[in-house]
C-alpha cells in the first residue's frame, strides 16, 4: 500500500535560510575540535551508564520513574546533539542534488 507523502512549498528565502544553516552545520562538523567533542560526548554517555549501572546494583538506592526519564532524555538529547551536524550535511547534500536536477530540467525545456 502506496502512503502519500506530503510536501509543503517553501519561498525562495526560507530555501536560502535552510540551506545556510544546514551548511553552517556541515562546517561545524568538520571544524578540527568536533571528534573531541563527539568523544566527549561519549564519555559523559560512559559515565552516566556506570553510575546507572552502581545505583541498580546497589538494592538499597532505587530508581524513580522519574529519574529514568530524565537520563534517558538527557542522553537521547546527547545523541541528538552530536547527530544534528552529519543529517544536516545529508540533508544539505540531497537539497543541492534537487536543485541540479530541476536546473538541468529547465536547460533541457529551454
Amino acid at each position: 500500500m502506496a502512503v502519500a507523502v506530503a510536501t509543503r512549498q517553501l519561498s525562495d528565502e526560507t530555501k536560502r535560510v535552510l540551506a545556510q544553516r544546514q551548511a553552517a552545520f556541515t562546517a561545524l562538523a568538520q571544524h578540527p575540535s568536533w571528534p573531541e567533542f563527539e568523544q566527549e560526548v561519549g564519555r559523559k554517555i560512559g559515565r552516566l551508564e556506570k553510575v546507572v549501572l552502581a545505583r541498580v546494583l546497589n538494592s538499597q538506592s532505587e530508581f524513580s520513574q522519574r529519574e529514568i526519564d530524565y537520563l534517558r532524555g538527557f542522553v537521547n538529547g546527547m545523541r541528538w546533539l552530536v547527530a544534528v551536524p552529519a543529517g544536516a550535511e545529508s540533508r544539505l547534500e540531497n537539497y543541492l542534488q534537487a536543485q541540479e536536477r530541476k536546473a538541468q530540467q529547465k536547460r533541457s525545456e529551454a
